[in-house]
């Protein structure tokens, strides 16, 4: 039963991390395709794309930073059901 728990759990995480890939990915593509469209839209090429795809890059990065921290909180509360009498 643990084992069909465990095989559980190690495929939700998987899920989740990722779509971290993906989700980092679909930030820059979507700066990028932003900042084309203004470009070309203005006629400021390729100072829009840049930032644009600069703001996607940082918008990705600050996924995966919220996505550690909560990982780092689960993790916690695991070890503390670890550390309960009775816990598993």
């Amino acid at each position: 039963m643990t084992d069909n728990k465990d095989r559980k759990a190690f495929y939700r995480e998987l899920g989740k991390y990722s779509a971290l890939g993906l989700e980092m990915a679909m930030s820059v593509i979507i700066g990028l395709a932003i900042g084309y469209y203004l470009d070309k839209w203005l006629g400021t090429t390729p100072w829009l794309t840049v930032i644009w795809i600069g703001l996607g890059f940082a918008a990705g990065v600050r996924s995966l930073y919220r996505a550690a921290l909560r990982s780092e909180k689960d993790l916690e509360k695991d070890e503390e059901k670890k550390r309960k009498p009775g816990g598993e």
